[in-house]
């Protein structure tokens, strides 16, 4: 695959994200044998149990890619994301997000996420 297709399929994958009516298919473009670095997730179901997780409390979560950049078969991008605490009412961002993926045919094998990122993401979903 080329790397603007890799950047395509991320970018895809993030529009599923911040669609509710498609967020089910946010995880396709993962591979099941899904490795991950840094996150509070071990494989591919506990990263979607994750994010059922975080729609649930940010119903109206956006991820926005600030910035990207691939190579070969990586892609990192820098990315923020908003949306409204279901339960509080309030506001909620995560300014700067970095995650780097890896992919083979097509699909997400490898992804590293910025130290930190996970715990974040964690209290602002928490209340």
């Amino acid at each position: 695959m080329s790397t603007d297709t890799n950047l395509e399929l991320l970018r895809e994958s993030i529009a599923h994200h911040n669609d509710p009516e498609t967020r089910d298919q946010y995880l396709d473009s993962y591979s099941e044998d899904l490795v991950l670095h840094g996150a509070d997730a071990d494989g591919l179901e506990e990263l979607r149990a994750f994010y059922h997780t975080v729609w649930e409390a940010i119903p109206d979560l956006t991820v926005t890619i600030d910035n990207a950049v691939a190579e070969g078969d990586e892609v990192g991008a820098r990315y923020s994301w908003s949306g409204t605490h279901a339960v509080t009412g309030e506001e909620v961002a995560l300014d700067s997000g970095l995650t780097w993926y890896r992919f083979e045919d097509g699909k997400i094998v490898e992804r590293w996420v910025a130290e930190g990122t996970g715990g974040a993401i964690r209290d602002i979903v928490t209340p």
